[in-house]
């Protein structure tokens, strides 16, 4: 007996329309409107029988052999007669200096995400090492149930060769330790690797969508998170294994690109105390404390008269802006969203980013009032560049509201594993 894959795109259509391609090398063909996986928020998932085949009729199953009529039978008899193991589980967990989130999901009988069983937010200083918090977590009720059959983790902090090494912190976090210690099969991922992989799950309730033009089916990605830092990514999609492949990217780190005598003003200043003015020193949380501080330095002439704030943080300059109680705190964040959204631009155009932009991060979420004043979308559309008409009035553009978004990213890569292992 065979086993024939199909895997889904986004909108929940096999890729090559109505007819996919088995794993094992058969021609594989579904009835998208009887067997179509409706749920954006999971991106695709597998259809597992005996040599499946449309015959046109709504039948599955070989039309030499005879089929099946899809009406008669349940997902469970599908994968009972597949013999595909029911309600496997998958560990997953955001790493971060302070906290250590773990999730344990229960899938459903065709891979897919059924229920968080269990979830626990662990203090890092708890625990001298990895594997220590890991096993505290493994020996739950709920893990001790349903042991994982594969885990992701994403890692704050620089990761190669599926190993972390935190900067701030003295975990290490390896896939051969685990593997061996535990007998999990594991990824380890940057944090914005798995936030590259968990846009690609997005619902459209889990988005806002600024750009609203249609987006180029298996077209390439790019993802920014302005947060604490500003992480990028781009995607591109991998016809081998039937999915986007995330190339984390180091791009936030290169000089920032100003527009406008003030801007180019700001630059000279970051310069002038830091050395060097990246991208990310001006389109981050400290970023925007930076760009308030910038204009209190203009001549008084040239600014509101208005008092600056004792220790200006991130929450307070754009509280602040956002409410329109400080006026050089609103033009602070005028210009923040501007740049944020000058370098989405700049990233459309250097992946020539047809499947879209992504704006993900903890920053914008907070202030949607006023990115959908469309500061951010005017210079993402640069309509004085000669590619506006060229490119980037039809590239889509989309701000990620879903705070677990890296979560999701994981949970796929760990579900692409087990995959992975059963073929």
């Amino acid at each position: 007996m065979s086993i024939g894959r199909v895997v889904f795109d986004i909108q929940g259509r096999c890729p090559g329309g109505h007819q996919g391609t088995s794993r094992l090398g058969g021609d594989a063909r579904v009835m998208s409107h009887q067997y179509r996986h409706t749920s954006t928020s999971n991106r695709y998932f597998t259809c597992l029988s005996k040599n499946i085949t449309h015959s046109g009729h709504g039948w599955f199953g070989s039309r030499r052999r005879g089929g099946v009529p899809l009406a008669g039978l349940s997902r469970d008899s599908i994968v009972a007669a597949a013999g595909v193991a029911k309600n496997a589980s998958v560990l997953v967990a955001d790493i971060g200096g302070t906290n250590c989130r773990f999730q344990l999901w229960e899938l459903d009988a065709f891979y897919r995400p059924a229920e968080m069983t269990l979830e626990q937010i662990l203090p890092t200083s708890d625990y001298e090492t990895f594997d220590l918090a890991l096993a505290a977590f493994l020996q739950t009720d709920a893990a001790t149930r349903s042991p994982p059959k594969a885990a992701a983790f994403a890692c704050a902090g620089p990761v190669k060769n599926n190993c972390c090494r935190f900067t701030n912190l003295k975990w290490v976090v390896d896939k051969e330790d685990v593997e061996r210690e535990f007998g999990i099969p594991c990824r380890v991922l940057n944090d914005f690797e798995a936030i590259g992989y968990g846009v690609t799950s997005l619902g459209s309730h889990q988005i806002l969508t600024l750009h609203d033009v249609p987006r180029e089916k298996r077209g390439p990605l790019s993802v920014l998170g302005p947060g604490t830092g500003l992480g990028q990514a781009q995607l591109f999609w991998n016809d081998a294994i039937g999915n986007y492949t995330v190339y984390p990217s180091e791009g936030s780190h290169a000089t920032f690109a100003p527009r406008g005598w003030k801007q180019r003003a700001l630059q000279a200043k970051v310069e002038a105390d830091r050395g060097h003015c990246s991208v990310e020193r001006v389109a981050c949380g400290s970023g925007l404390v930076r760009i308030y501080e910038f204009l209190h330095t203009d001549e008084i002439s040239h600014r509101p008269i208005h008092p600056p704030m004792e220790n200006p943080t991130p929450a307070s300059v754009s509280k602040a802006g956002l409410e329109r109680t400080d006026p050089v705190a609103s033009e602070a964040l005028d210009m923040f969203l501007s740049i944020v959204g000058a370098e989405a631009s700049h990233m459309a155009l250097r992946g020539l980013s047809t499947g879209g932009v992504y704006i993900a991060g903890g920053i914008l979420p907070k202030v949607l009032e006023r990115v959908e004043e469309g500061g951010l979308l005017e210079a993402f559309l640069w309509k004085a560049s000669r590619f506006h008409d060229k490119v980037l009035k039809h590239i889509p553009l989309y701000v990620v509201l879903e705070e677990r978004v890296g979560l999701m990213g994981s949970r796929e890569q760990a579900i692409q594993l087990i995959q992975q292992h059963e073929q």
